[in-house]
């Protein structure tokens, strides 16, 4: 980049427009008009007085080339998601935050799913942002989180979104941001719990062998995804009827129960499956694991093969797990341990879902009798 080259309050805009066209947006600089100009398919908006290209990959990809030295904003999250490709024009200070940013989270050991998410965060802020990184203020981190709420995002989602940013500007980039201390208020959602009878036909209808094998250890031992996926031989002891979950949430090692109808179906699949690190691997080869995607494309078939109408997830085995548990009489201090839960309130949800007590109960509808007759 040659950001030295133009004062700092000039760079080019980039936006989406209604029409699938991108809107380029500059200061009337001669070179930076002569380079939006040799991108092929490009048209001026006589009536809105901007540059348009084509929506296309070929055009955005041109477009990068001839950008490749001028600051580029970029107006909306859409366009960095639709071609990534852009975030290469950021401008130099830009990527060095980003980079202190990646340095910051390995230095704190956080997992990989959390470097990735804090990332995106970050990546989709400096889209959003008007101004220079080093000239945001705390109206532009107010608007960001604003905004997601107009988007509708969920409590976690704009949470997470604020544990990212004051990570970033608080603990790597050192400054401070009141607006970063507000939280929206968590929405109290009871999650999806299957029946038993619902969990046998989702197993059923699923016929391969290493796929069936992988969501009934899921659901027998209430681990999550990504810890069912990069499970080893190693990590199953047959004669104490455990698995060991290595750093899982957290980073953080448990050990959880080894169902004996699972641990028959694992045998069944191993003498059938060369395993070499992994118990499932992926199409990449036997030393990778079967991704957390594939995983959820077969829950997904089978659900649906299974006829059930509930929005289920390959989470929601873990759920379902820990209800029927709970409804079977196992203390509550025991599934937090089996789920790795650090904190008895996360497990406490499972006694707002669990219908063991509430079957008890007699509707007073059913104490009314012939009161159809009454009609």
């Amino acid at each position: 980049m040659k950001a030295n080259v133009y004062s700092e309050d000039q760079y080019i805009t980039l936006k989406m427009a209604d029409n699938g066209d991108v809107i380029v947006g500059m200061p009337y600089i001669q070179e930076w008009i002569e380079a939006v100009r040799s991108v092929p398919g490009r048209k001026w908006n006589v009536a809105e007085k901007q540059w348009e290209i084509p929506g296309t990959k070929s055009a955005i990809l041109f477009l990068c080339h001839v950008l490749k030295d001028i600051p580029v904003k970029l107006g909306d999250a859409q366009l960095g998601e639709m071609f990534p490709e852009l975030l290469q024009l950021q401008t130099a200070e830009e990527k060095i935050a980003l980079q202190r940013l990646r340095e910051g989270m390995k230095l704190k050991g956080y997992s990989t799913k959390t470097q990735k998410a804090y990332m995106g965060h970050a990546e989709r802020y400096l889209r959003m942002l008007p101004v220079p990184l080093k000239d945001a203020e705390l109206k532009h981190t107010r608007a960001y989180l604003l905004n997601l709420h107009e988007e509708s995002r969920s409590s976690s989602y704009v949470n997470q979104a604020v544990s990212a940013l004051r990570f970033w500007h608080v603990t790597v980039l050192g400054r401070s941001d009141p607006n970063l201390r507000i939280r929206p208020k968590r929405q109290k959602k009871l999650p999806v719990v299957l029946s038993t009878i619902e969990v046998s036909k989702i197993l059923k209808s699923v016929q391969h062998m290493k796929h069936r094998t992988l969501l009934a250890l899921i659901y027998s031992s209430g681990i999550r995804i990504g810890e069912a996926v990069r499970l080893t031989k190693q990590d199953i002891d047959p004669e104490r009827r455990t698995i060991h979950i290595r750093q899982g949430k957290g980073g953080k090692d448990r050990f959880t129960v080894l169902s004996t109808a699972a641990y028959d179906l694992l045998q069944n699949y191993m003498k059938n499956q060369p395993i070499i690190k992994y118990l499932f691997p992926g199409g990449k080869g036997l030393d990778h694991h079967i991704t957390e995607r594939s995983v959820q494309q077969v829950f997904e078939r089978a659900i649906r093969k299974a006829g059930i109408s509930k929005p289920a997830t390959v989470h929601t085995l873990r759920h379902s797990f820990a209800t029927h548990l709970l409804e079977n009489g196992t203390d509550l201090r025991y599934i937090q341990e089996l789920l790795g839960h650090a904190s008895s309130k996360t497990t406490e949800i499972y006694t707002h879902v669990s219908i063991k007590d509430i079957r008890r109960i007699q509707s007073p509808l059913d104490r009314m009798i012939g009161f159809e007759e009454d009609e």
